[in-house]
């Protein structure tokens, strides 16, 4: 649900709202035109969405439209974000994207956002700013900084809710009736280009949500056929948590869901923050991977791996000190790593599928994690992957692993 926050809004940065890019502006009026012509005939040739926009405030100045400042605010799906925005401003010569993170219906500014009426229902707003709106602090700081009217128009709704656009003027008097007319006349065409980018850029996110951003972009490109796969090499970690069971058996469901985010959360963060790939949450475990291409890539992959893993430990341990405090049980996982290469592609039913890697190397990452609990080590790894690994590692000796005919050198962290 986003929100259309003033540039010079002490809320840039806080909980809710976060700045994520000023970009270089046109910064001259293009000659007139029609102006909506132009949206549909060319604004989908533009790839970035912030450009677009960008040229659009300047196309309507050049068409003789006042515009002194212009927001594009669009709601989204995504875990953690409520919406996305573009704010351009014609004296600054500035346009930057921003994001509005969930949490923000709850924020005093969305509360008594001139267009928060606009957003949930698609009721259009205007207000000429010849006195205060105390009723609404974001009109009272842009009429402070010189705005004279303001007007906002909904968008064709997302997701039970509609994207805004709002344009604001300082010219004396405010916007004409011919200059509302040219806004009004170029909705629909803003309405169906926004519309269209705004379908891919949900798809992309719910893809990379729920597969992840390499399978997803894999995906969203037409590899979608059964048995359709390419072979990859990678480092593959396999996590399970102890006594998951027992702990599901015990707990009420919401304290097993928390316990599972809180987990997923500590193993999935260092991970992604290592060029890795959580590909699938397995009731309790996680399988990720470490794309390599070469012998030195996998090297500097698994040493990535490795610090991954030692990272969700600490995490954990950070987790499990506030569980003792509050009398909560703690959570105890197993992690194997190990590489060579897989098989990264579609396995399923006919018409439901199932986005992930296969192979002999991710059954020995299995069988290693396995093993954590026997040997009571919490990381594990093959001898390929002590082989390859510039980090110091210890041999265990060889131990019997299931579906292989000979036992594995399993090796650990020193003491």
């Amino acid at each position: 649900m986003p929100l259309d926050v003033p540039a010079d809004t002490p809320a840039r940065g806080d909980e809710f709202f976060r700045t994520e890019g000023v970009y270089t502006s046109l910064g001259a009026p293009i000659p007139g035109g029609r102006v909506g012509r132009w949206i549909l005939r060319e604004g989908p040739q533009i790839d970035s969405g912030i450009e677009l926009f960008d040229e659009l405030c300047w196309r309507l100045v050049g068409d003789g439209v006042p515009l002194w400042r212009a927001t594009l605010n669009i709601g989204t799906l995504h875990p953690q974000i409520r919406g996305i925005g573009a704010r351009w401003l014609r004296e600054l010569k500035f346009v930057e994207r921003y994001r509005v993170l969930r949490g923000s219906e709850r924020s005093e500014e969305f509360l008594r956002s001139p267009i928060r009426a606009t957003i949930e229902h698609g009721t259009p707003f205007r207000r000429r700013l010849t006195e205060d709106a105390p009723e609404y602090p974001l009109l009272s700081k842009i009429r402070k900084a010189g705005a004279t009217d303001y007007f906002a128009l909904a968008l064709n709704r997302t997701f039970r809710r509609f994207p805004v656009v709002a344009w604001a003027t300082d010219r004396p008097g405010g916007f004409s009736e011919a200059d509302i007319a040219k806004l009004e006349e170029i909705n629909p065409a803003l309405a169906a280009v926004v519309g269209a980018r705004e379908i891919r850029r949900i798809t992309e996110d719910l893809l990379d949500t729920y597969l992840g951003p390499q399978a997803g972009r894999r995906v969203l490109a037409g590899q979608i056929h059964r048995a359709e796969g390419e072979r990859l090499r990678a480092v593959i970690m396999m996590t399970d948590m102890r006594g998951f069971t027992a702990l599901s058996d015990r707990l009420p469901g919401e304290e097993v869901i928390e316990l599972l985010d809180e987990y997923f959360d500590a193993v999935v963060t260092p991970v992604e923050q290592r060029k890795g790939e959580a590909l699938k949450f397995m009731g309790d475990g996680v399988l990720a991977i470490f794309p390599a291409a070469d012998d030195d890539d996998f090297s500097s992959a698994s040493e990535q791996a490795l610090e991954a893993a030692l990272e969700a430990l600490e995490r954990l341990g950070i987790i499990n000190r506030a569980r003792r405090e509050a009398d909560r049980s703690e959570i105890r996982i197993g992690i194997g790593l190990h590489l060579g290469e897989v098989i990264f592609g579609n396995v399923g039913a006919a018409d439901r599928l199932d986005f992930t890697v296969i192979g002999p190397a991710v059954n020995l990452a299995s069988r290693i994690e396995g093993l954590t609990k026997r040997l009571l080590r919490p990381i594990l790894v093959s001898g390929a992957f002590a082989r390859i690994c510039p980090r110091p590692l210890v041999s265990l000796g060889y131990h019997p692993v299931r579906g292989l005919f000979e036992p594995e050198e399993v090796f650990g962290l020193p003491e």
